[in-house]
């Protein structure tokens, strides 16, 4: 057993943990209902159904700016944080393999910039926002690598004013865009929002000789090859779930229109903003606790501990959003989405259990397992779109999507319990 000191030094530094990402996310969510609100009040549901595309694409980018390395800096800061040489080459590693990723996005999104403004917005004329964000996946990328070298530092306080500062700044920047460019104006609001952070990044790098500590000499190949296999995991995860949105907002654009795929746009909106607190708290803490962790009865241990945790936040938060929810989707929509308040339940109870199943899922993260990852990924993908266009369609609109959205995670997690079971008892 642990000495005591021990276990309050860990449960004190959990609730920092806890605060500081609570802190940053937060702010994070409260930009997300505020750009959500604006769009939803000055382009309506019609506007949100025609930039879901979009959000979508955005998406993908966030997540695979710089080769998709967050979770594998994360990780390997944390090992390596006591080792001065190993940090060095993880640094020259990881700038060199981000940036080449980014040149090679650049160059594709520039070059289908009009054939993805073309399907994305349904017109090639705003190729140019598709340049933006060739563009912005730079500063994204950068972002990336700030926050995964201060978060696996465990420099979570660093991080939370980085994100709470940025995101105070850019409320102001995305209703003048809403406001005064519409649809244009709310797609550079997306980009506006991921990319502010560099600039308050930019405050506690001042002083740091980062390029002298950029040598091609420290690149090291393997660490590139173990970043390329976090790469290829997020890049399942960053394709999979916006392509299956994509092929179920196109079936519902194809049966009830624009405005009904905007409330339902309006849902995974809500979704992504409050499951994003439970993602980066997983990410930012207990993924690098679990990758230093050899023992697997610890590991269960904790896997228990860290998963009763985030259900029993997300059950009260949930509930607070269930019986008030004639309050709050107005109030974080508009009047014109209450139709969603019938069918929000099958939202919250299916966020539920998808939250409850990342406690494993980042497991799998924590010890590379990319097979076993790569797979949860497909079994998600596969259930949703599976249940929406078998049960989903039987039952109708957005009430059938969001009815099957919540079958697929409560027998995703189920099956995520029983893998990770067999896995602990090998």
């Amino acid at each position: 057993m642990p000495p005591a000191g021990k276990l309050k030094n860990t449960g004190s530094g959990m609730l920092a943990g806890a605060f500081f990402t609570s802190a940053a996310q937060a702010s994070k969510i409260l930009v997300g209902f505020c750009i959500l609100k604006l769009i939803a009040f000055y382009l309506g549901a019609d506007g949100l159904g025609k930039l879901g595309h979009f959000m979508s694409l955005v998406s993908i980018a966030v997540l695979l700016a710089g080769g998709g390395i967050s979770h594998g800096v994360i990780k390997y800061v944390a090992e390596f944080k006591n080792n001065r040489f190993k940090l060095d080459r993880l640094f020259s590693t990881s700038v060199i393999y981000a940036a080449g990723f980014c040149v090679v996005s650049l160059l594709l999104l520039g070059v289908f910039s009009e054939r993805i403004s073309a399907f994305v917005f349904g017109e090639a004329e705003y190729y140019w926002v598709i340049l933006l964000l060739a563009f912005s996946q730079l500063i994204f990328a950068f972002n990336i690598l700030f926050s995964g070298f201060f978060n696996g530092l465990g420099k979570l306080k660093v991080n939370a004013i980085v994100q709470v500062v940025s995101n105070v700044l850019a409320l102001p920047v995305i209703w003048w865009l809403i406001y005064a460019f519409n649809l244009p104006g709310a797609a550079i609001a997306m980009l506006a929002i991921f990319s502010l952070p560099v600039i308050i990044s930019l405050v506690f790098l001042r002083g740091l000789p980062l390029v002298r500590m950029l040598q091609w000499r420290k690149f090291d190949m393997r660490l590139a090859k173990n970043f390329s296999r976090f790469g290829l995991m997020l890049l399942v995860s960053a394709v999979m779930f916006p392509v299956v949105e994509i092929v179920i907002r196109e079936s519902l654009i194809t049966q009830v229109g624009y405005s009904e795929a905007g409330i339902w746009q309006g849902s995974i909106k809500l979704s992504s903003a409050y499951i994003g607190f439970f993602s980066v708290f997983l990410a930012s803490y207990f993924m690098p606790m679990i990758s230093a962790i050899q023992d697997k009865a610890l590991i269960t241990a904790n896997v228990v501990k860290f998963m009763l945790l985030v259900m029993a936040v997300f059950f009260i938060g949930g509930s607070v959003l269930y019986f008030g929810r004639h309050f709050f989707i107005p109030l974080l929509l508009s009047s014109e989405f209450h139709s969603l308040e019938h069918f929000i339940i099958f939202q919250l109870v299916g966020d539920f259990f998808k939250v409850a199943a990342y406690v494993v899922g980042f497991v799998a993260v924590a010890k590379a397992a990319t097979k076993l990852y790569i797979l949860s990924e497909v079994v998600q993908a596969l259930l949703f779109v599976g249940l929406t266009f078998s049960v989903g369609r039987d039952v109708g609109g957005v009430h059938g999507v969001m009815y099957s959205y919540m079958l697929a995670y409560i027998i995703f997690f189920v099956i995520s319990i029983v893998g990770f079971v067999y896995w602990a008892r090998r």
